[in-house]
């Protein structure tokens, strides 16, 4: 220390931060040497700076982005600084909850790709009831390449308002060529947890049908797939479907993997 001032080198022993870090403050105007030598740029720290590195520090430690604690340095009023912190108190509070929102999706992701698995083992079709559902769609039929893009587009608002990361992507199958053992895909569709689809057009929602349905894991390699799980249990059950759906199982990526699973459900004409 010279004459009540500190040089940089003095000041990164004394609170721990490097001199780098102390020039990006000085840089993002945060924290300016009380004195700076025009001859050889020597920078000198004063006590009050060193007070104004302890706020700086306080403050990073909560995260507090640089142009608030720019804001609080420039207070020499503490209940002006309380309020700030406040403000910022709210913000962290919505990105808490937005954060435990990610995690509980996590989480989400993790029991549904269990509980995939689990049906992969035992490779069985089960009867279920589903409710009317519905759905976003693009281009109605897959004549060009550009099907998924055109419903990527179409969601693009919905996705970017929405607080939550639960969305499935899933197919409407071509039924005629199953017996072929070939996975075709005619339509497809996003379905959003807990939406009500307010930024989509009336003419891009579809709506699954309700009733009972032939529910089974399917694996799909280069676009083929063996459906004789469902044919058997379709005759052994004298039952007949009118529309076939396809859904992603976790973070699989459609039509982007030669090798991936779906969970297909089967909606079984009504007697």
């Amino acid at each position: 220390m010279k004459n009540g001032y500190f040089q940089i080198g003095e000041v990164s022993q004394i609170t721990g931060l490097s001199k780098d870090t102390l020039h990006f403050y000085e840089k993002a105007g945060i924290l300016v040497p009380d004195y700076i030598d025009s001859k050889n740029q020597y920078r000198y720290y004063s006590r009050w700076n060193l007070w104004q590195i302890d706020i700086i520090s306080t403050c990073r430690k909560l995260s507090i982005p640089l142009e608030k604690v720019k804001q609080i340095l420039s207070f020499r009023d503490n209940e002006k600084i309380v309020n700030l912190l406040m403000e910022y108190r709210d913000e962290a509070l919505r990105l808490s909850a937005y954060y435990q929102q990610v995690a509980n999706d996590i989480l989400w992701y993790s029991k549904e790709n269990q509980n995939i698995l689990q049906q992969k083992q035992h490779g069985m079709v089960n009867k279920k009831i589903f409710g009317e559902e519905t759905v976003i769609v693009g281009s109605m039929k897959r004549d060009t390449k550009s099907y998924h893009a055109n419903l990527q587009e179409v969601v693009k608002e919905e996705l970017y308002q929405l607080p939550s990361i639960r969305k499935k992507y899933g197919y409407v199958l071509n039924l005629q060529e199953i017996d072929n053992k070939q996975f075709v895909k005619e339509r497809e569709y996003l379905k959003i947890e807990n939406s009500d689809y307010q930024n989509i057009p009336p003419e891009n929602l579809f709506t699954l049908p309700a009733g009972a349905y032939a529910v089974f894991i399917l694996h799909i390699k280069n676009e083929t797939a063996d459906f004789s799980p469902l044919l058997n249990w379709l005759r052994e059950n004298k039952a007949e479907v009118d529309i076939i759906f396809a859904e992603e199982v976790g973070l699989q990526l459609f039509d982007y993997l030669p090798d991936y699973y779906c969970e297909i459900k089967a909606h079984l004409k009504s007697e």
